[in-house]
């Protein structure tokens, strides 16, 4: 019985290792991004609490199979007591009004042939290369290779001046990134756009290119910026001028041919090509027919009305024609795959894409990375834009994907995670290190790895208020229950 198994020391400092990284505990959850999930480590300790024998310390790291028992949640959102209920065995059924909870947890627990979706994921990304790939490529600037990889396209917003009718660049500050990561400091100058690298952060000297003294502090402060060309004084954001409009500023890419003997990152500011081939995407996007970018309007809500500040009416109005291009044409290719499993899980895979491929994602520039929009609860307008490459770049040396934010990346994540659905492990702390433990007999799934067992499972995007279940008919409820506005 929970109330005299349930180990609260044992658990939370399980719990609490989870929460660091919680998707090498539990790999299952980069399935898809969902909010506020619960560590899997707790719902594992309250079911075997309640139904394994004791002590919890040691049946934990115990295989179990509890064929037969019916476990609910009726507020299920992104599905982790559903997830370890249907791990160890337990027959399902689950609630959320939300219809991309639904989905989500029916992607998760749905088994998939992990070889196939390999093979089509694989087929998508090698036919969107050959198609769009050359957009998201640019010339290293050490060796003048013209097939270098974008890893990030720095934008900046921009705003016309009331005074001249100048274009304004809404620079908060000039550091593009520190010299964590990165050997060096890099400054954009605010004269010529070129950028410069400098070994201190406080006293930057002058640009490498125009010799202008590099200034830390950018144009724009507290939705105020002074022109620099007549003096006048602008405010920003307004609304009634439509979505930000943008300029690329800055390129980080990857060049395979320099990377065994450069140190740090590639950094540079765009040149003529890499203008051209953005507008050589746009034109194309221009000039083609919609099939599958929808055209809704963004509704007021709390967070929403962020972006209705800013100007931005539509959701397509958040993506830039490139991420347009991209986003259609996947969405083609997607729909013409047979296997409704497959489909579907490509489809859940370009959902998640979406958080990186739109124009209000920023970047790190400690970390030297793009950081998704859903980083932070609500939706952060930023000045600096960060544009992720959107097939992702293969380390073909160590088999790893560089950068983040492209299909590689999700693809990666996804096939990890349903690998460990038909092997689940749990993770076992020691003084000198960790040990990941098998749980062999265990698995996540409607049917197991071979197909041969199944077990009941029943998800519905529905009020579970409405819902009417016979009396001793479940054998537990387990559920984080909704916070509705209180999410913060």
């Amino acid at each position: 019985m929970i109330e005299y198994q349930f180990d609260i020391p044992f658990i939370a400092d399980l719990a609490l290792r989870e929460k660091q990284i919680q998707q090498n505990h539990r790999p299952v959850i980069s399935v898809h991004k969902w909010f506020a999930r619960r560590p899997g480590t707790l719902f594992r300790g309250l079911l075997l609490s309640e139904f394994a024998s004791p002590p919890l310390r040691k049946c934990y790291y115990e295989s179990h199979t509890f064929k037969g028992l019916r476990i609910a949640d009726p507020f299920m959102g992104g599905g982790i007591p559903l997830i370890e209920a249907n791990r160890i065995g337990c027959d399902i059924i689950g609630y959320d009004i939300n219809p991309m909870a639904h989905w989500i947890v029916q992607q998760e627990i749905q088994h998939i042939d992990l070889e196939a979706y390999r093979r089509e994921a694989d087929t998508l990304r090698r036919d969107l290369e050959k198609d769009i790939g050359h957009f998201y490529r640019t010339r290293c600037l050490e060796c003048g290779n013209p097939r270098a990889h974008v890893k990030y396209f720095l934008w900046v917003k921009t705003i016309t001046c009331k005074g001249c009718q100048e274009a304004i660049r809404l620079f908060p500050g000039t550091l593009v990134a520190q010299n964590v990561r990165h050997p060096k400091n890099v400054f954009v100058c605010l004269k010529c756009g070129n950028l410069t690298e400098t070994d201190d952060h406080r006293d930057p000297g002058s640009c490498a290119i125009c010799g202008v003294p590099l200034s830390i502090e950018g144009l724009a402060k507290r939705n105020r910026c002074i022109c620099p060309q007549c003096g006048h004084g602008n405010t920003y954001p307004d609304r009634e001028a439509g979505p930000p409009r943008h300029e690329m500023f800055a390129i980080e890419y990857h060049c395979p041919d320099c990377k065994p003997h450069h140190k740090g990152r590639f950094f540079k500011a765009p040149d003529a090509d890499d203008i051209r081939l953005f507008e050589e995407a746009g034109d194309r996007w221009d000039n083609m027919r919609s099939r599958f970018v929808p055209d809704a309007a963004i509704p007021q809500g709390d967070e929403s009305t962020r972006l209705h500040r800013w100007g931005y009416r539509f959701y397509r109005e958040l993506f830039n024609t490139r991420q347009l291009l991209g986003l259609e044409l996947s969405c083609r290719m997607i729909n013409k795959t047979s296997r409704r499993r497959i489909r579907h899980a490509l489809a859940t895979n370009l959902s998640d894409l979406l958080r990186y491929q739109n124009m209000v994602c920023r970047y790190d520039k400690m970390a030297l990375k793009s950081l998704d929009i859903f980083s932070v609860h609500g939706f952060p307008v930023g000045l600096i834009e960060c544009e992720s490459t959107f097939l992702g770049i293969k380390n073909e040396r160590k088999g790893l994907s560089i950068g983040s934010g492209g299909w590689l990346n999700i693809i990666e994540k996804y096939a990890k995670a349903k690998a460990y659905c038909d092997q689940p492990f749990e993770i076992l702390h020691r003084e000198k290190g960790k040990r990941v433990i098998p749980m062999p007999g265990e698995w996540i799934g409607d049917t197991d790895a071979r197909g041969v067992t199944q077990r009941n499972i029943e998800l519905s995007c529905a009020d579970s208020t409405m819902k009417a279940l016979d009396a001793d008919s479940l054998d537990g409820v387990f559920t984080d229950p909704p916070y509705l506005g209180n999410v913060q």
